[in-house]
């Protein structure tokens, strides 16, 4: 390792700490790669090795280890990037992750994590569509829903899901495997292969839907808590987790709006035994925002274009086929 300042060879003290010969300036290692890196602009929109981020920002590697990544930003006190990762224990399952990081020492502010190609394919859509439909103070400039016009697959998938709920509310039959399921308090089970639909109201089957056939329509119908929705649009949509990306905004400060990534769990097991009643009132059929999440939000729309390039790199370095 050089000293920055002289660029001769530095001596080691202790583990990861040097010290120039010449001017006898003291280093830790740690500092010199942040200071390289933030020289480097270069680096930006780059694949970085995962070491990096583990030495550098906070990501705990008893949970999940970073094999490489690319910054779409970074200034002192704030970095976004994209990282391809696995479980300690399941190296070869790996997955795409979002991360935020705050302050001079890059203290985790937010994450959202792509496990499958179908999704990433919806994301980098919807961001595009985002790209397209917003100015540069994520003022809203397109249609939702059923008001826009259609492309013939997206007529094929209403038609498709049509068929299903038809089906569902006719014959009983399981959007799975197609046999015929059993009728319970508040839901269809079906016996064959477990999959389970909730009957919520009048006509209103919900089960899970494949993100391939998700329409990908802006909409405005979310459970967001202390912030209002402008549009968004779901990405994924399974009765126990939903994803979407959002442009909100302050009740107090309606002006000010921003893009935000959305992950919601739910626990259906006392609605499956007991109904609808047992969730409560006012709980959005029991939808919360997933554990660890945090604020993963996108302030500035010009990194949206850096952000779908990063995404389509990483697609094409873990092999995935996406459409977009």
């Amino acid at each position: 390792m050089n000293c920055p300042a002289c660029n001769i060879e530095m001596e080691l003290l202790v583990a990861g700490i040097y010290q120039c010969p010449q001017c006898k300036k003291i280093i830790k290692e740690k500092s010199i790669e942040v200071e390289k890196i933030g020289k480097t602009e270069t680096l930006i929109g780059n694949f970085i090795e995962g070491e990096w981020f583990h030495n550098n920002v906070s990501l705990n590697r008893n949970y999940e280890i970073a094999e490489s990544g690319i910054i779409i930003s970074k200034t002192d006190t704030r970095m976004f990037a994209i990282l391809i990762c696995h479980n300690p224990l399941l190296k070869s399952e790996k997955y795409i992750r979002l991360s935020w990081w705050k302050k001079s020492f890059y203290q985790h502010a937010g994450q959202f994590k792509i496990y499958d190609r179908e999704v990433l394919s919806n994301i980098i859509i919807a961001l595009e569509n985002f790209e397209n439909n917003f100015d540069e103070l994520w003022t809203f400039q397109g249609k939702f829903g059923k008001k826009s016009l259609k492309t013939e697959e997206q007529k094929e998938k209403e038609k498709k899901l049509d068929i299903i709920k038809y089906r569902i509310l006719e014959n009983k039959t399981c959007p799975k495997c197609q046999k015929k399921m059993d009728k319970m308090k508040a839901h269809y089970e079906c016996p064959h292969c477990g999959e389970i639909v909730i009957l919520e109201g009048y006509n209103q089957p919900i089960f899970n839907i494949s993100s391939s056939d998700l329409d990908l329509y802006f909409h405005g119908d979310f459970p967001i808590n202390f912030y209002m929705p402008t549009a968004g649009i779901t990405v994924k949509w399974l009765m126990g987790e939903w994803k979407a990306i959002v442009v909100i905004y302050s009740k107090d400060n309606p002006n000010k709006k921003w893009l935000r990534f959305y992950w919601w769990s739910r626990d259906l097991r006392n609605f499956l035994k007991h109904g609808r009643r047992e969730l409560g009132e006012g709980t959005q059929m029991g939808w919360k925002a997933q554990k660890g999440v945090a604020s993963p939000n996108l302030y500035n729309k010009k990194l949206l274009k850096p952000l779908i390039i990063a995404l389509k790199n990483t697609a094409n370095e873990l092999n995935w086929d996406i459409e977009s």
